[in-house]
């Protein structure tokens, strides 16, 4: 059996060519990606580090669109195929 694991990165990270849809919310201060759904920084990230030693400075936070410490997360789409 294969596990796939999606490619997920912050808006600001990937070029225009290569966003896919919004997967999540990316947090700026600790990396973590979160899940559309959730309302606040809270808990476990989607995917993120499995120990942090400290929590992030925004937990707790709800994800208000225009703050500037989270941004969406996007799916990384395959790069072009280059001409021969």
């Amino acid at each position: 059996m294969t596990y796939r694991r999606l490619r997920i990165a912050p808006a600001a990270a990937v070029e225009e060519g290569r966003r896919g849809a919004v997967k999540g919310r990316f947090c700026r201060a600790c990396g973590g990606v979160f899940s559309l759904f959730a309302s606040s920084h809270r808990g476990k990230p989607v995917y993120g580090k499995d120990h942090v030693a400290a929590p992030c400075t925004h937990e707790g936070d709800d994800f208000v669109a225009g703050e500037p410490w989270w941004e969406p997360a996007i799916e990384v789409l395959p790069a072009p195929p280059a001409d021969l």
